[in-house]
This record gives C-alpha cells, sequence and structure tokens, in this order.
C-alpha cells in the first residue's frame, strides 16, 4: 500500500470520478477519507450511464468516512476534515471552490484532474467547450490546485486529438484512457515527496462559463468544420432558427460548394 494519506473529493455518478477512483482502489492508494458533492449538485454533458462503481459505493464497502457537505466552508465539515490528517486533496470533478483555510488543511495541498488542456478551457464541462471551439487536440492536465479557477501549476499532461465528427463521450473516452495510468505515477511521486511544477501560461487561460440553450444554437457565420463539429458532438441537440421556427439538427455533413 502506498503511504501518503489522501482524501478523495469527486462526484457520484459521474465517470471521471469514478474511473480514475477505479484506479487508486486498484492500485491501493491510502485512501482515508472521501468528499462527494451533494447528488444532483453538477449538471453533466457525459450522458452515458457510469459502469464504474460510485463514489458512495466505494466508501460504505471498504468503510472509509464520506462528507457530503452543502457547502465545503462549513465549520464542522472543516473539523473533520482535520481530523483525518490528510497529507494531501485529490480532487476529481468536484465543482466547488475550496478555500484558502482548505488548502492549508493537507501538508501537501491539492491536486486536480482537468479534461483540457489548461490554461485552455478553464472551468466547468472542458470537453464540450474544447468542440464548440474546433479545437483539434486535447487532453488531461494533473495539476497543483491555489486559489484560482484551475491555475495552478501543472504537474502532469497528456494529449490526444479531436477528431472530425467525435461525440463528446469520445472525446472523453480517449482523454481518459489516457490519464488513468497517470494514477500510479502520482502515487509513486507523493510517496516520493517530489511533485513536477510547470507554471501555466496565463497570457493563454480561457475560462469558460456554464452552458445555456443559446450556446446550442448555430451561428453560420462559424466555418463549417466548427458547426460540423457542434453537431456531430450532441447529434439532436444543437439547432437554429428560420422563419420563427426551431428547428434541431440530427445529422450534417460539409461540402466542397454552397448550396445555391
Amino acid at each position: 500500500m502506498f503511504k501518503t494519506r489522501i482524501v478523495f473529493w469527486g462526484t457520484r455518478g459521474q465517470e471521471l470520478t469514478s474511473r480514475h477512483l477505479a484506479e487508486f482502489i486498484k492500485l491501493r492508494a491510502n485512501i482515508v477519507g472521501f468528499v462527494e458533492a451533494p447528488p444532483g449538485s453538477i449538471s453533466t454533458v457525459h450522458t452515458e450511464k457510469d459502469p464504474y462503481e460510485g463514489i458512495n459505493e466505494v466508501a460504505s464497502r471498504l468503510g472509509i468516512p464520506i462528507y457530503s457537505p452543502k457547502k465545503p466552508k462549513e465549520p464542522d465539515f472543516i473539523k473533520a476534515l482535520k481530523s483525518l490528517n490528510p497529507d494531501i486533496f485529490i480532487i476529481i470533478c468536484y465543482q466547488f471552490y475550496l478555500t484558502k483555510e482548505l488548502l492549508a488543511i493537507p501538508p501537501f495541498g491539492a491536486i486536480n484532474f482537468h479534461t483540457s488542456l489548461l490554461p485552455r478551457h478553464a472551468g466547468m464541462h472542458p470537453g464540450f467547450w474544447t468542440i464548440w471551439y474546433g479545437d483539434r487536440e486535447t487532453g488531461m492536465v494533473v495539476h497543483h490546485l491555489d486559489e484560482g479557477i484551475d491555475t495552478g501549476d501543472i504537474i502532469y499532461e497528456t494529449r490526444v486529438p479531436v477528431r472530425p465528427g467525435d461525440t463528446i463521450n469520445e472525446v472523453y473516452d480517449r482523454v481518459w484512457n489516457t490519464s488513468t495510468p497517470l494514477v500510479e505515477r502520482l502515487l509513486h511521486d507523493l510517496d516520493a515527496k517530489s511533485l513536477p511544477r510547470k507554471p501555466q501560461d496565463m497570457s493563454r487561460y480561457l475560462y469558460n462559463y456554464e452552458i445555456n440553450e443559446k450556446d446550442f444554437e448555430l451561428d453560420f457565420r462559424q466555418p463549417a468544420e466548427v458547426l460540423f463539429g457542434r453537431v456531430k458532438m450532441r447529434p439532436g441537440k444543437f439547432y437554429f432558427i428560420l422563419n420563427g421556427n426551431r428547428y434541431f439538427v440530427k445529422d450534417c455533413k460539409v461540402i466542397a460548394e454552397p448550396v445555391k
């Protein structure tokens, strides 16, 4: 078993959490506590059923304490966290902001897994925004957590292509297939007290807000390849308005010449 005492933060029903948690458990990481976001508190664009054991199920099976505070700054919750004597927090798909007081609890601070090539697409739903903007590459960044939003120094990163016609689930799966092997490397580096640090180039920082309905309206001023990618990402979700009527697009293709 690895020695570093971990408090693992995640969200029930989110495959980003559960797929990586399964790797931590398989490798016998020393998880001393779990923190999960309140059920129903986070939306998602990854819609397939999560095939992995949930964070609450793992906690119950292993007899590890689990907490689900409405807000992580609650005094009783902070007291409980301190009692676990953690060395580090591992955050994988937990939506709430961690205050300076929380980050000061573990001596090694906190580490976050983020599904984009930071500093691009910080914030929520990075896979959605990667395709929405027409990016041709994405990946996983494991980074130190600081008081900003996804602004901490980079520890590791993986890179994968975004292919024309990818659904969002295909992009996430491709990234996560490369990022789960990072768990073992992280555990060894934690026990060795030797984590890499590479500052982010904040001149490239792009923060993406919560998705709203207007983001699904097709803007025909955009390149055809970008619109194609958006439709293929979520077939039947994107739409256009013509003569006051809304039309949802289930499929499309890029052609060489404009239709006359």
